[in-house]
Order: structure tokens, then C-alpha cells, then sequence
């Protein structure tokens, strides 16, 4: 006997799967209920569906007549052919009964849309409506049963809701964020570079595991709000990432260059501009080329009459992180201030628009006792730039600069500017600020 449909779509969707040619075997198998039947519950349910028996749930009774008769609501590549292999197996079913959906499973996943409302904050309203009609069936249940939030929703939702409707109950939650786009949905949801989840409980987790078994992708468990905040900055990235380039693009145009080409070499980079190299929170950046050319560049900008807004922020922000630094230096209300890292880097004597120097010099101004180690800046070695930055910005720095990291410690907060071995010498009474930055 050969395949039937059912069975080469479950091999399709599930390549890493145990299973006989009868689409039997050694695999995991849920009763599951995806509440809402939108873009990523359409998908969801495609996708279940061949292994697993899926209930689909809208308020919406279109679509559920659509998934019904085996015909998907959205335009997406593959997805027609998964619903209709569902619908033709029995596997799948759709329907506007929210108890009904909830009764007959162990796990319920929601896709439910979390729209912009007029403020610019996620609209929760549906969402809020949908856990309280779960929390209602879920009171008919003698049998533990998993909740999993995939809608895009605001730090510390998910463990809010979680108190607010299911105190009480043997309900376990997980938010499990989708990173599905339009056109490859499919792919991405069998070929993730991560999947992302936080659960409130061991039975949870246990779930979680066995609905992405035969998924490829490393399976992540963090806490609530890191997941739900990764999903946003994810997004955020993106954005980030396309008016960058946009930006590239236009300056490029007025001047005759392939901006293509320019972001086509950018990108060839994998050590440093495509890769996790300075996306890593810390402090604000300096030394004699990035300021040197973000600011050339802009110049020319404007005087070519170009608006690019992203990136004359940048440095706008940069000077605000430096301003939020002293701020929290200025919190601890002590007079007597150790920095650990004065250049821009750590390794290097180079001072030249160091925002430690600036820093530094803040304190200085202002009547601070201030002391500063940094092993690599010797001022007898100081040549050109460097010996005139001390000049102008720091000209005491001979009576503070200790040889001897010990000498710092007597003061009374302790700020990290560079990644040093000084746990050592740290005692219980520092208040230690902690600015240190991943520059390299």
C-alpha cells in the first residue's frame, strides 16, 4: 500500500517524527482547541492538525464554515492542502462554541488578535474576553488543562491573566510567542531559529515539549515577561533594521551610489556588523571613529538638505544614556566615586571621545572625591590626542589615576567601566554601578 495524502503531508510537516506508513507510530498525540481562526490560528491549526486532533475557534461564523468545508481563510503556501488533509482525516474541525472547543481538549492555544487601540497600546479586549470564556468552561473540568498565549501582548500579561482567571483552577499557562511571516508561515513555524516558551509549571513544560517534538529548533524556556518582551523588541528590530537601511538608501541616491552595493558589502560582514557584536546592553559608545564618522556623515547630510531622522538620533541617544548613567551614579547621594576603566575600551589607552572621560570629568566638576584605575592608561605613554584630551578634559587626572586597583576601594561607590577582575576586592558596604560595555 502507498501513501495516502494524509501520510505525505504528515511526513511534510513532521520530518523528525517516529511514525509508521500509516501515519501511526511512536508520536505524541493532543487534543487541542486554537482560539482564533486569524493568520497565525489558520496556520497553527493547518499544521496540528496532522498529528493531533484540533478543535479551531472564532466568533466568526464564515470562517469556521470555510475550515469546516476544508477551504483556508488566508492566501499562505501550503496551508490550503494542510487544512484540507485535516478536514479529510477527521482530524480537524472548527466551531464558534467556546466551551464545547475547551471540553473536548488538553491544551488551548491562543492566536487571538491584540490590535493597536487609539493610544498606540495593544488592544487586550478580545483576548481578555476569550481567557475569561476559558476560565468559565474550564470550571466544568475535573482534568488539568494547558493554556498557551501566542498573541503579541505587554510585559507581565500573561501572569496577570493568569491570576485574574485561574486562581484556583488545575490550569497550567505558557506564552509561547509566534514569529510567523506572511508568504513562508509554514516554513518558519517547522524551521524556527528558536522556539521561545515560559510556563508557570513542570506539567506545562512537559506539554510544550511534546507539541514541538519533531519540530527542528532548539526549544527555549525563559520567564514570562522576557518572553513577551522578545517578541515586541524582535518586531522592533526589524523596523529598526529597514529604516536603517532605508536611510542608507537615500543618501546613496543623492550622491550617485549603488546603496545596494554599500548594504550588500555591509551585510557580507558576519564578525561584526551582522552578528551579536554591540548588541549587547551596556554603555554608551565612543573612541576616534564612530562619533568621527556619524557625525561627517550627517554633515554632509544636511548640507545636501536630507532629513534621515534615525540616524541623527543616534547620537542624541547616546548622550542621553551617558546623562542616565550620571544620574544613577548621582542616586546614591556619596561623595567619594571610584571608576574602574577610563578609556574607551577596555585594552586600549585610547581617550578620544571616551564617555568615560566624560563621565569621569562630570565628577570631577562637581566637587567629587573621584579615584580611576584602568591598567592601560599610563600617563607618561600618552602621546598626540590622547596626552591633549587629559589636558583640556581631565588635567588632575596625575592625582587621581591609581597604579593599584586596591587604591579605588576605599571609595564609596564603585563604578564598572570596563570588565575587570575586581569581585575581589569589593566589599559588602560599595554600592557598585555597573556600566560595563561589550566594545570589541
Amino acid at each position: 500500500m502507498g501513501y495516502d495524502r494524509s501520510t505525505f503531508l504528515f511526513a511534510q510537516v513532521y520530518p523528525k517524527a517516529k511514525t509508521t506508513i500509516s501515519g501511526r507510530g511512536k508520536v505524541s498525540f493532543m487534543k487541542i482547541s486554537v482560539f482564533g481562526l486569524g493568520y497565525v490560528g489558520v496556520v497553527t491549526c493547518a499544521i496540528l492538525a496532522q498529528r493531533h486532533s484540533v478543535i479551531g475557534v472564532d466568533i466568526n461564523p464564515v470562517k469556521v464554515e470555510m475550515i469546516n468545508r476544508g477551504i483556508s481563510p488566508i492566501i499562505e503556501n501550503g496551508v490550503a492542502a494542510l487544512l484540507e488533509g485535516g478536514i479529510r482525516k477527521k482530524s480537524l474541525e472548527a466551531t464558534l462554541d467556546n466551551e464545547y472547543a475547551v471540553i473536548n481538549s488538553q491544551v488551548s492555544i491562543l492566536c487571538v488578535g491584540t490590535p493597536a487601540d487609539g493610544s498606540g497600546q495593544h488592544d487586550l479586549t478580545s483576548l481578555y474576553n476569550v481567557f475569561s470564556q476559558i476560565a468559565h468552561a474550564l470550571k466544568r473540568k475535573k482534568d488539568y488543562h494547558l493554556v498557551v498565549l501566542r498573541s503579541t501582548v505587554p510585559p507581565g500579561t500573561t501572569e496577570h491573566f493568569r491570576r485574574l482567571f485561574f486562581d484556583g483552577l488545575d490550569v497550567g499557562i505558557c506564552f509561547n510567542p509566534e514569529f510567523l511571516r506572511e508568504g513562508s508561515a509554514v516554513n518558519d513555524y517547522l524551521a524556527p531559529p528558536f522556539i521561545l516558551a515560559a510556563c508557570d509549571d513542570q506539567r506545562a513544560e512537559h506539554l510544550i515539549r511534546e507539541l514541538y517534538d519533531g519540530i527542528s529548533g532548539e526549544l527555549i524556556m525563559t520567564s514570562f515577561q522576557e518572553a513577551e518582551l522578545t517578541k515586541i523588541v524582535r518586531n522592533i528590530f526589524h523596523a529598526l533594521k529597514i529604516v536603517f537601511a532605508n536611510e542608507v538608501g537615500r543618501f546613496c541616491e543623492r550622491f550617485g551610489i549603488d546603496g545596494e552595493k554599500v548594504m550588500d558589502l555591509i551585510c557580507l560582514d558576519r564578525k561584526l556588523s551582522i552578528s551579536e557584536k554591540y548588541l549587547r546592553p551596556g554603555f554608551a559608545y565612543g573612541g576616534s571613529c564612530i562619533p568621527k564618522d556619524l557625525g561627517s556623515f550627517l554633515t554632509l547630510a544636511r548640507k545636501n538638505g536630507m532629513n534621515l531622522p534615525l540616524i541623527e538620533a543616534i547620537e542624541v541617544s547616546n548622550d542621553r544614556h551617558l546623562q542616565m548613567a550620571i544620574d544613577k551614579i548621582l542616586a546614591c547621594d556619596k561623595r567619594k566615586i571610584g571608576f574602574i576603566g577610563l578609556s574607551f575600551k577596555k585594552g586600549t589607552d585610547d581617550l578620544r571621545s571616551s564617555p568615560y572621560v566624560k563621565l569621569v570629568k562630570t565628577f570631577v566638576d562637581r566637587g567629587f572625591i573621584v579615584k580611576v584605575y584602568d591598567p592601560s592608561v599610563h600617563l607618561a605613554s600618552l602621546l598626540g590626542v590622547n596626552k591633549h584630551v587629559v589636558e583640556t578634559e581631565l588635567p588632575n587626572l596625575a592625582e587621581i589615576l591609581c597604579r593599584e586597583i586596591a587604591e579605588v576601594m576605599d571609595s564609596e561607590v564603585i563604578v564598572l567601566n570596563h570588565d575587570l577582575a575586581i569581585d575581589h576586592y569589593l566589599q559588602k558596604d560599595h554600592m557598585v554601578i555597573d556600566l560595563r560595555s561589550i566594545m570589541g
